[in-house]
């Protein structure tokens, strides 16, 4: 099974290996340098703090990526004359097969580090710490998934993983109002690094089992060597009785069919579908607006974005300040846009139906987006509505009423767009077997979705910001109307294309989506629909599209990583300059995290458009390894056919 799971690294794409190596190597040189630097009072409680954010990585982190790795599944070896003590043990060893693991591997070499510092008793506990703490983050990782795909076959687990899935969301999306809050007592970077984590949270932080590991190495440093034993003893312990769970819930999965039933949705999808007319637009709204309610994949998506607008809600009125909850609605509509890209992979082949059927893919493209409306838009008005109202914060008005047009007509676009041109072909929806999460790796598109949800905002928000500097209410107001006109066209628009492209390339889709996007390569000229009338006037209408997914296609693995480390953080230095410029503007004295406010006063302004013009070239970068000429795609090694060149047909190759 290993040499299966490094065959299929072999043959897979190494730009998102090359990304998440490279990112994640940083983190765990970070994790080893704090261990390192921090002073020795505050150093425990910061190393158990960054421990738990890799265990929280490592249990959350599948969810958000499709299941996680399921390159090898246990359904694979049902009918193999294997022992089911064989597959496990296998497909825990190739679990270690990897970039993960020896990333993770290089940031608990933290431990080691941190013993040096308390003497050689430590640091002997320190070598039996981290490689029991890797295997307990594997196993950890791998039962949690399993546990969250069975689950999804009930409404409460539902329910449950989604909480947990906008738990993190709420959390990321409210680290700045959060360091507010704190920063108005204390500075909350000095107070860290001096003292460390504050009491009880510390305690917390060495009582759960990712920080056992710091727990045995500091106490061993203490010359208390029963509680150090005892700790890794526990680790130990844990991980074998996860080793259990973990082969129990394979020997299920083995022994069980690979088809799930679906589960039945009830309340107001049944109201709705009461009122639509015939016809078959709401055929489609009908039977999507049940899909939502009962696929547990779609209803996981649907109710992720609820909980994380409610639970920034709840984090504003729990550290008193409510000046997110108003913008909670917006952040519900943009996630409802990245969770709803892949939604034509997530039928499955299913599609074949709507290609059979004579003139229904304006129909389907057109209820799909009209089922999405009413599944997302009352959820997202509802929570920036009552978020004003609730608090009495009336400035919120113009700022919300501009960008929720603009991003509901964006997602709505953007979403059949993204998933008729750039899907991420996963299990059948009756096949995913015993994890439901298993439903396509779609994190190339978040990264691309992110970057472009934030600019469907920016017409709006700037000319409602102009108008709020400028003391102008009418031009402030007119941000509205731009929103309005913005969300419209983009929704018909972007609809539009959708379904011109399902029409032009349906039967590509479908191979992509039956076999995966290496087996839909090239289809194109293979069954002559280059040959076809019109074709040509089809493929300059795609030629923006062929010419973007050839770049992603055969961009090398540098680029790839340039163009996604580029894509996520390009917002960073335009926050930084926008709002560097808004302070200087107004006279406020308070520097936050804002760099530029560090300068000095002859500096600032500059610092500031500096920071802005770094935002534009960092765009401008992503756009040029997107739109560049394609480079020629390089014959096979194995002496198989040779890879198309930039002048064949690409518009069916967007990955």
């Amino acid at each position: 099974m290993i040499q299966m799971k490094l065959s299929i690294l072999r043959h897979g794409s190494g730009t998102r290996r090359t990304v998440g190596g490279v990112i994640g190597l940083v983190m765990a040189i970070l994790t080893v340098l704090v261990s390192v630097l921090a002073p020795l009072p505050a150093v425990t409680g910061l190393l158990s703090a960054l421990m738990a954010v890799w265990f929280v990585g490592w249990v959350m982190g599948p969810a958000g990526v499709g299941g996680g790795d399921q390159s090898l599944r246990p359904e694979y070896f049902a009918l193999e004359p294997v022992p089911l003590r064989k597959v496990t043990l296998g497909l825990l060893a190739s679990s270690f097969v990897g970039v993960t693991v020896p990333v993770t591997l290089v940031a608990s070499l933290s431990l080691f580090t941190l013993a040096i510092r308390f003497g050689v008793l430590a640091a002997l506990v320190a070598l039996v710490a981290i490689p029991v703490q890797v295997v307990f983050f594997v196993l950890a990782s791998r039962v949690v998934t399993a546990l969250s795909g069975a689950a999804l076959r009930t409404r409460i687990g539902v329910e449950v993983t989604a909480i947990q899935n906008a738990a993190v969301l709420a959390a990321g999306f409210s680290i700045y109002m959060l360091y507010q809050a704190v920063s108005q007592y204390t500075d909350v970077f000095d107070l860290l690094w001096n003292q460390g984590v504050p009491a009880p949270y510390d305690t917390v932080l060495l009582a759960v089992p990712s920080g056992w590991g710091v727990f045995a190495v500091s106490a061993a440093g203490r010359g208390d060597a029963l509680s150090s034993l005892g700790a890794l003893a526990a680790l130990v312990v844990v991980s074998a009785g996860l080793l259990a769970v973990w082969t129990a819930l394979i020997r299920k999965r083995v022994t069980s069919p690979t088809t799930t039933p679906a589960r039945h949705g009830r309340g107001l999808t049944g109201l709705v579908q009461r009122f639509l007319p015939s016809g078959p637009v709401a055929a489609v709204v009908g039977r999507e607006l049940r899909t939502w309610g009962q696929d547990p994949r779609r209803a996981l998506e649907l109710r992720t974005a609820l909980w994380t607008g409610v639970l920034i809600c709840a984090l504003g009125l729990l550290v008193g300040l409510t000046f997110m909850i108003p913008l909670a609605g917006l952040i519900t509509m943009a996630l409802a846009a990245l969770m709803s890209l892949n939604m034509y992979a997530l039928d499955g082949t299913a599609l074949w139906q709507t290609i059979l059927t004579p003139n229904a893919e304006r129909h389907d493209v057109r209820g799909r987006q009209i089922a999405w409306l009413l599944v997302f838009v009352p959820i997202a008005a509802l929570v920036s509505v009552g978020g004003v109202l609730f608090t009495g914060q009336d400035w919120a008005w113009p700022w919300v009423l501009a960008i929720m047009p603009a991003l509901i007509g964006g997602g709505a676009g953007f979403s059949v767009l993204f998933a008729v041109a750039w899907p991420a072909p996963g299990p059948e929806p009756h096949r995913h077997g015993g994890n439901p999460l298993d439903s396509g790796d779609v994190v190339g598109q978040f990264n691309v979705m992110f970057p472009v949800m934030l600019l469907t905002a920016a017409p709006p928000a700037a000319i409602t910001a102009v108008g709020f500097f400028l003391e102008q209410p009418g031009l402030m107001w007119s941000g509205v109307a731009v929103g309005v006109l913005e969300g419209v066209l983009l929704g018909w628009g972007l609809g539009r294309v959708a379904y011109r492209r399902l029409e032009a390339r349906g039967p590509e889709l479908l191979n992509t989506l039956r076999w995966g996007w290496d087996a839909s390569a090239g289809t194109g000229a293979e069954t002559g629909a280059d040959d076809a009338p019109g074709a040509e006037e089809k493929d300059e209408e795609w030629a923006l599209f062929a010419r973007v997914g050839q770049n992603l296609d055969t961009m090398s693995s540098g680029a790839g990583a340039l163009m996604t480390v580029l894509g996520l953080t390009f917002w960073l230095p335009l926050y930084q300059g926008a709002m560097s410029l808004v302070a200087l503007a107004v006279g406020v004295t308070e520097r936050s995290w804002h760099l530029p406010l560090y300068l000095p006063d002859a500096l600032r302004l500059p610092g500031a458009l500096g920071m802005l013009l770094l935002g534009v070239l960092m765009v401008g970068v992503v756009v040029r390894l997107l739109f560049r000429e394609p480079r020629p795609r390089r014959a096979r090694e194995d002496g198989g056919p040779a890879e198309r060149s930039e002048s064949d047909d690409g518009a069916d190759t967007l990955v």
